[in-house]
């Protein structure tokens, strides 16, 4: 029997993209940040999840407090404000790790999803390889 190991890293993290993406787990205000969650082949035998926004980052580690400052003249406005302000001040936001989540669950509901593909030992032997890590892999 061949592996395909790319096949079986893409389903990976595609079984790590959905439990990410669910309701509760990955933080929800417009929706974009949960359809933003992309799987893709990296190099011959890997996969990659990654998340396409410029917002991510900050919302799943956090982020320092920072201050806003105009780049051109004296003063920032915006529709809605009362006044121009020199500047604005934004407190830290603690971050929301709902990658780190997904890979706690994972470990948790284990590799049986990959069975179909590449059979029951191979998938156990695959778990026990990730435990040998120090990855904690349960069956489901």
């Amino acid at each position: 029997m061949s592996l395909n190991l790319q096949r079986m890293a893409l389903q990976i993290a595609e079984k790590l993209r959905e439990i990410a993406t669910r309701q509760g787990n990955v933080p929800f205000r417009t929706g974009d940040l949960r359809k933003a969650h992309v799987v893709e082949p990296y190099g011959q035998d890997d996969a990659i999840l990654s998340v396409n926004t410029p917002y991510a980052r900050p919302v799943h580690d956090g982020r320092p407090a920072i201050t806003i400052k105009p780049k051109k003249g004296k003063a920032l406005h915006w529709k809605g404000a009362r006044h121009p302000v020199k500047s604005v001040k934004q407190p830290a936001r603690e971050g929301n790790p709902w990658l780190l989540r997904a890979v706690e669950e994972m470990e948790r509901e284990g590799l049986d999803f990959l069975a179909p593909e590449v059979g029951q030992e191979v998938a156990d032997q695959l778990a026990d390889a990730l435990r040998a890590q120090g990855l904690e892999v349960r069956k489901r």
